[in-house]
């Protein structure tokens, strides 16, 4: 369904991006730069995630930093900066600024992606929002809100990326989006439960299985959840699965399966292994 015959409500407003995480995980690979500013494509990872919500529609853009990571805010805000690292991508850039309101919030302590996320509610609160976690890439490129939309518009419900875990790829994945789910119709699922995040890469239950990603979009409703969830947290971080599985318990959710990859850079591997799909000569 073309955009431009959404109503104005059905459309996301906003587009949050938790990068405030410590990143521990790719320190080896860039002791300097933020996992958000690694280079794909010739072009900092970050920008994949507002590029995706500029396809879809959305012109406001919340990204969630710490102070340690202002390198981003700088990044985005100081054109010699961005030519400094990514020459290439200064033209993409300018662009975003032209047609994006980018708006930086900080977290105070790196305390989870639904603590991040809860700070972009004072400023989209009252409306429908996106959410991407700049550490899943979609390829190709500029297509996983644009599939997400006219889900959420025809079922005005929560609507989550769902991504086939292929045995080529698991290794390169976390063990963490593991879902229950039952079909609805094609390429859209309802999802029954969430499974915990255990450590090592993501354990294949069986061929073709689909994995929830850091992709959705939801109604206002979910900042009220965000506060709700803080009492289940007992130790460790806010993670969005505390989030989820109280939106799933009272209001249900749905999966929608994305046709392409989601890789997860957020890991040696998962990099790796999206760089060769990009640069596939490198």
């Amino acid at each position: 369904m073309n955009q431009g015959t959404y109503r104005r409500q059905d459309i996301p407003r906003y587009l949050i991006i938790p990068a405030a995480g410590l990143g521990t995980r790719m320190r080896t690979l860039s002791p300097d730069l933020p996992k958000e500013l690694l280079s794909v494509g010739g072009k900092p990872a970050i920008q994949y995630a507002i590029e995706e919500g500029m396809a879809a529609g959305i012109e406001n853009i919340v990204i969630i930093i710490s102070n340690q990571k202002e390198i981003i805010r700088q990044f985005f805000q100081d054109k010699h900066i961005a030519k400094k690292l990514y020459p290439l991508a200064s033209e993409g850039i300018e662009k975003i600024n032209r047609t994006c309101a980018l708006t930086f919030l900080y977290q105070n302590k790196p305390s989870g992606e639904s603590d991040a996320i809860g700070y972009a509610k004072d400023i989209a609160g009252n409306h429908v929002v996106a959410v991407m976690y700049p550490d899943n890439i979609y390829m190709p490129a500029g297509g996983a809100l644009v599939t997400l939309l006219p889900v959420y518009r025809k079922y005005r419900t929560d609507v989550i990326a769902l991504n086939e875990v292929s045995e080529d790829i698991r290794h390169t994945i976390g063990n963490a989006g593991m879902v229950d789910i039952s079909a609805k119709e094609d390429d859209v699922y309802e999802i029954t439960r969430f499974l915990p995040k255990s450590d090592g890469p993501f354990r294949l239950r069986h061929k073709g299985e689909l994995r929830a990603c850091g992709i959705y979009i939801s109604s206002p409703f979910i900042f009220d959840y965000i506060e709700r969830a803080r009492g289940m947290v007992k130790e460790g971080e806010f993670t969005d699965i505390y989030v989820r599985s109280l939106v799933l318990k009272e209001k249900g959710l749905l999966g929608c399966r994305l046709p392409g990859t989601v890789f997860d850079i957020g890991n040696p591997q998962g990099y790796r292994k999206c760089l060769a799909h990009v640069s596939p000569s490198l």
